[in-house]
Formats: structure tokens, sequence, C-alpha cells
């Protein structure tokens, strides 16, 4: 009983923190040192109150929705969009890697250097081994998947395992999606941000060591962890990229809970759960009715 109670308590008090956000950010803005706020930032990003915060906020967001079908619709279209454009953009480092993979290859096996000078119009930005050039390949690569991870689910293009949904009616593939979203989806981004959380803050900050059951932080630096070797040495980069990619993923899960909740209320309209962002015809959900201004 005293669990369950914990939990209703914390399920009210999201909604109360949710209201009193400004002030507690306000607060923050006040603490006198930088290792104040740094303690708890640090905290926060992974405790209960941020998550009962979040929750409240999407119950909101649902009953307005639900109330005033325009509020989902403009919450699924502000969604969509975001991880759209972080998709598009993070296309930029596919052409980043091909470029600099073709410079490491002309300078190692042309020139048989082992180091590249960066130096536009005779101004040195900097040389690096190419070694370390080749390390960064990875960090490229681990950046497009992240960023561009979203914006892929939101054009299914994810690789999926289909025995039952693809002969379903249309009402009952979309009553599937809602409940693979809040039992499956939604739960893995937050375990994954839970775990991502603690792994991240140690590897950007000189602090006590955080772990998931961590209930106090001792923040003293920012202090960004390398591997101390030849190759790209930014272990930080990566460990900052499950963190990423958590979040990202997080706001696509709600964007697709919201779009099915949309969907099964407009019985009349026909709104896909995926489309495709390059559909010129379609309209902000990937309907044909008219866009979003």
């Amino acid at each position: 009983m005293e669990t369950i109670g914990n939990l209703l308590l914390n399920f009210v008090m999201g909604f109360v923190n949710l209201l009193l956000l400004p002030w507690h950010i306000f607060n923050w803005l006040r603490l006198d040192t930088v290792k104040l706020k740094m303690n708890a930032l640090t905290f926060y990003g992974q405790s209960h109150e941020f998550f009962f915060v979040v929750l409240a906020l999407i119950l909101i967001l649902i009953g307005a929705g639900i109330y005033k079908r325009g509020i989902l619709r403009y919450t699924v279209y502000g969604l969509d969009q975001f991880n759209g454009t972080v998709g598009r953009l993070s296309a930029w480092f596919a052409l980043l890697m091909m470029l600099q993979q073709v410079l490491i290859i002309v300078m190692g096996q042309v020139f048989r250097g082992n180091e590249l000078t960066f130096a536009p119009l005779g101004i040195s930005l900097g040389t690096e081994e190419l070694q370390w050039l080749s390390g960064q390949l990875k960090f490229y690569n681990a950046a497009l998947i992240t960023l561009a991870s979203a914006y892929t689910f939101i054009e299914g293009g994810h690789v999926r395992v289909d025995l039952v949904y693809a002969a379903c009616k249309r009402r009952t593939k979309l009553w599937i999606d809602l409940f693979g979203t809040i039992f499956l989806f939604i739960p893995s981004t937050v375990m994954l941000w839970w775990f991502a959380w603690p792994i991240a803050m140690n590897a950007m900050n000189a602090q006590k060591p955080m772990n998931i059951w961590t209930t106090k932080t001792i923040w003293r630096n920012f202090r960004f962890e390398t591997s101390g070797t030849a190759e790209f040495s930014w272990v930080w980069a990566f460990k900052f990229m499950v963190l990423l990619f958590a979040g990202l993923m997080f706001i696509c899960a709600i964007g697709f809970l919201f779009r099915n909740i949309l969907a099964l209320l407009q019985r009349d309209e026909d709104i896909p759960s995926h489309y495709s962002f390059d559909d010129k015809p379609t309209g902000d959900l990937g309907t044909k009715s008219s866009p979003h201004p």
C-alpha cells in the first residue's frame, strides 16, 4: 500500500511541478554557483520528478487534444517536423564521411602521408593524423544513426517482423500501434534514457560517479572523457549520442502515440501511421488535406 501511495503522490506532484516549472527554473537560475546549478541539473535528468512532470505534460496534451482535435493535430505536426528536420540535417554526415574517407585514402595511399593539415587560403586550422581521422568516421556514422533514426521511423523505414499486422483492418492496426507504443516503444526509450543519463554525465563531468540509483550528485567541473589513443578519442561524444538517441526516439514515440490517438478519433479521415516527408501532395499528417501554413 505504501508503494501505491507513493506512486499516486508522485503522479499528482507531476502536475503540481509542471505548473510550478517556471518558478523552479527561476530558483535554479538564482543558485549562487555553477556547482550548485550543475548538481541540481545532473540529478534532475534521471529523477522520478522529471519523469512525472513529462508524464503530466503528455496526459494534459492528450486530454486537451481529445477535447479539441486541433491541439493534437498541431502537436503531432510539430513533433514530426522537429524529427524530420533533424533527420534531414543528419544526411550531411553521410557526405562528410564520404569526403573525409576520400581524403584519407588519397593522402595515405597516393601521397604516403600520415597526417592531414587543414589550411584554407594558407590559414592553418589544424593538423590531424590519418588514424585519428579514420576513427572520426565512426563518430559520423554514430551521429547519422542517432539523428536519423526517428526520421526513418516516421517514414516507416525500419525493418519490422510482421506475422499478423499486415492482414488486420485499418482500425485494428491503429490499436496495435497504440498499445505497442504505450507498452513497448515508450518504456524502451525511457529505460534507455535512464541508463544513458549517468553514463553520459560521468563522461562529460568531473563528479562523484553516478549510476541509475544515485540519490545525490557531487559535481566538480567539466571534464570530457577521452581514450588517450591515437584514434578519435572523444569517448564522451559517443556516450552522449546514446542519450541523444533516447531523447529523439522518445519524442518520436510520443508523436506516434498522438498520431494513432488522432487517427482513432478521426474516423472520417485517413491518417496513415507512417508517411514520407518527400511526398509533396500530402498534408500535415501525411493525409490528402492541406498542410498547416
